[in-house]
């Protein structure tokens, strides 16, 4: 499982703050929740940030995708919030595709 440093994951959480409402205030604590989270040595992720994607907003990593990536629940969904994941989801694949292999 790829390990994501701690620029990536704050990194990929300023784009869930530009793409998709998650909440930026600092006094709030969530990036920094967050990067220590997307950081630690657990196998698969799931980070719940809600934002404009409701409830069910999250980005996470996974075995069978080795990069974070967002989704959100397939009730919630709408064009509006397909385009948001679809955006943060490709700066997040730049973001990691960028990266000079070790």
């Amino acid at each position: 499982m790829r390990s994501v440093t701690h620029e990536q994951a704050d990194a990929v959480y300023a784009i869930l703050a530009e793409e998709c409402g998650a909440n930026d205030q600092a006094f709030h604590g969530e990036r920094a929740s967050f990067v220590r989270y997307m950081t630690d040595e657990e196998s698969s992720k799931e980070y719940r940030f809600q934002g404009s994607l409701g409830f069910g907003g999250k980005c996470r990593i996974t075995s069978n995708h080795p990069i974070p990536y967002v989704d959100f629940y397939p009730e919630d969904h709408s064009v509006a919030r397909e385009n948001m994941a679809d955006r943060a989801n490709a700066r997040i694949a730049e973001l990691f595709a960028a990266e000079v292999p070790v």
